[in-house]
C-alpha cells in the first residue's frame, strides 16, 4: 500500500513539474500602454502626398486620436510563434475637428507600450525579420536608437513590398512625438508625416518656457538694453540740469 502511495505521489509530482515547465515554455511577456481610456493626442500633418487615412489627408491638416478602449494583441515572429503581448488602443479619429472613423484599433503607430522593455523585445523580432525577409521576396532593414527620453525607430523594405516608416516615441508615455510612413509602386509614391501639437497626457510636451526659451532670452536682452538706454538718457538730463545751475 505504501508503495502505491509513493508511486501516486511521484506521478503527481512529475505532472506538476511538467505543467510548470509547460507554463514556462508557453509564457511570454506582456507590455502595457502608458495611456488610458479618455486620453487623446493631436498632430499636425507636416507633409502628405497621395495619402488616405480613411479620407484624403493634406499638409496643414490636424488629426486627433482619442482612446475609447484598450485591447490586447499578440506580436509574432515570422514563423507565427508568439513573441509577446501588447496593449493596443481602440480610437476615434478626428480630422480638422470632424470625426472620420470610430472603433479604429491602432497597431504600433501612435500609442505604444511605455518604457524600454517592449522595444528590447521588439528588437529581437526585428533581427529575425532581417534574416527571414529574403524568403518572402523582400529586403528588410530597421534601426532602433535609445535616447534619454525617447526611442527612435525606423524601418525600410524593398521587393514584394516597397516602403517604410519612422517614429520618435516618448518613452515614459509611449506616445509618438513624430510619425511618418511612405510606400511606392514604380514612380508613384504615397507618404505622410505627423508631428505632435497637443495632448492631455502630462509630461509629454515640454513646458512653454522650455519650448520658447529663445524668445524669453531675446525679451530679456531687449529689456536690459532698453533699461540701459533709459538710464543713460536720465543721466544725460541730470547732467544738463546741473550744468544750468
Amino acid at each position: 500500500m505504501k508503495h502505491y502511495v509513493k508511486v501516486i505521489r511521484s506521478v503527481i509530482f512529475a505532472m506538476l513539474i511538467v505543467s510548470a515547465m509547460a507554463a514556462v515554455c508557453v509564457g511570454y511577456s506582456a507590455y502595457g500602454l502608458g495611456v488610458k481610456e479618455g486620453d487623446w493626442v493631436e498632430y499636425d500633418v507636416v507633409e502628405a502626398e497621395n495619402y488616405k487615412f480613411f479620407v484624403e489627408v493634406h499638409s496643414g491638416d490636424r488629426i486627433r486620436f482619442e482612446v475609447t478602449e484598450i485591447k490586447v494583441q499578440e506580436r509574432m515572429y515570422p514563423n507565427g510563434t508568439v513573441a509577446f503581448e501588447v496593449e493596443a488602443p481602440v480610437c476615434e479619429v478626428f480630422l480638422n475637428g470632424e470625426c472620420i472613423q470610430s472603433n479604429v484599433t491602432l497597431g504600433e503607430m501612435i500609442f505604444l507600450p511605455k518604457g524600454e522593455e517592449h522595444w528590447r523585445s521588439l528588437d529581437k523580432i526585428e533581427d529575425v525579420w532581417k534574416i527571414e525577409a529574403p524568403k518572402y521576396g523582400s529586403k528588410y532593414e530597421s534601426n532602433m536608437t535609445f535616447g534619454r527620453d525617447t526611442v527612435l525607430f525606423s524601418y525600410a523594405m524593398e521587393g514584394a513590398v516597397n516602403g517604410g516608416a519612422k517614429q520618435i516615441i516618448h518613452k515614459d508615455s509611449g506616445i509618438a512625438l513624430e510619425f511618418g510612413r511612405y510606400s511606392y509602386v514604380g514612380e508613384k509614391i504615397s507618404k505622410y508625416r505627423l508631428k505632435i501639437t497637443d495632448t492631455n497626457v502630462s509630461g509629454v510636451l515640454a513646458p512653454w518656457y522650455v519650448t520658447y526659451w529663445y524668445l524669453i532670452v531675446l525679451l530679456a536682452v531687449v529689456a536690459v538694453l532698453a533699461f540701459g538706454v533709459l538710464l543713460k538718457c536720465w543721466q544725460s538730463k541730470k547732467k544738463r540740469g546741473e550744468g544750468k545751475r
